[in-house]
């Protein structure tokens, strides 16, 4: 794993190098925040830590110009402050779609759990991009609606099938699915599975028969939810199939 560190700090190189030794990560280190822009998309690293303290300027536009090549799920950006650092601004780090605003002492156990904790999740959310595809059975309480952009009509129906990247919906009403564009984006869905309703955007691939989206900018948690019940479907067709053996 890549991990770009943009910092004039001599010794947090060091402090993730010793840190992360077991998890393999590659810290390249950074004092220039404007080099280490021109070079974040050849490099394309996994993680961003970057301290907003030395570079109080820099963060947001660097943040920006990031979230343009990489999306939240890409490269998680962590965000270095001190206790100077204002809500106000904490907003903005938020909308800017930063990853963790961490304390700059590293010194502290909690902080370097929840940058452990950081890292663990990027690997598990490496992991859900691999998770399979699930074909809903006729019992399952797999749904998916949205307002059609254009026309603003309820679309709804059952899902033929769905991964932690997207969906097929069989849409109750045809003729609504019909007046659907391709390539439309769908700001609100809400995808149902069993007791679960996840809101969720999405972006039209195909109208046919089926309607296929596949998921936009969706949240971690929300990837993370979807797959534990894909996993669990799944782990109950496996023992369903044994006992019929």
């Amino acid at each position: 794993m890549k991990l770009m560190l943009v910092s004039s700090s001599e010794h947090l190189k060091p402090f993730f190098d010793r840190t992360f030794t077991i998890q393999s990560v590659d810290v390249i280190h950074y004092e220039n925040p404007i080099k280490a822009m021109d070079n974040i998309a050849e490099i394309a690293p996994e993680v961003v830590v970057f301290s907003a303290t030395d570079f109080p300027r820099h963060w947001k536009p660097f943040a920006m110009f990031m979230r343009q090549l990489f999306s939240r799920r890409d490269c998680v950006f962590v965000l270095l402050v001190s206790a100077q650092f204002s809500e106000d601004e904490a907003d903005k780090a938020e909308a800017l779609q930063v990853n963790a605003i961490l304390d700059e002492d590293l010194s502290s156990e909690e902080t370097l759990q929840r940058i452990r904790a950081v890292l663990t999740r990027y690997q598990q959310n490496t992991d859900l991009r691999r998770a399979q595809r699930y074909t809903p059975t006729t019992q399952d309480r797999v749904r998916f609606a949205f307002v059609n952009p254009y026309s603003l009509e309820l679309v709804s129906g059952r899902v033929a099938d769905v991964s932690t990247r997207g969906l097929r919906l069989e849409p109750n009403d045809a003729v609504l699915a019909d007046r659907l564009d391709a390539h439309a984006t769908i700001s609100a869905g809400t995808l149902r599975l069993g007791d679960e309703l996840l809101d969720v955007a999405a972006k039209v691939l195909r109208v046919g028969a089926t309607v296929a989206v596949e998921f936009h900018n969706l949240p971690i948690e929300t990837e993370e939810q979807i797959s534990a019940y894909i996993d669990k479907q799944l782990r109950e067709e496996w023992v369903q199939r044994g006992v019929e053996a």
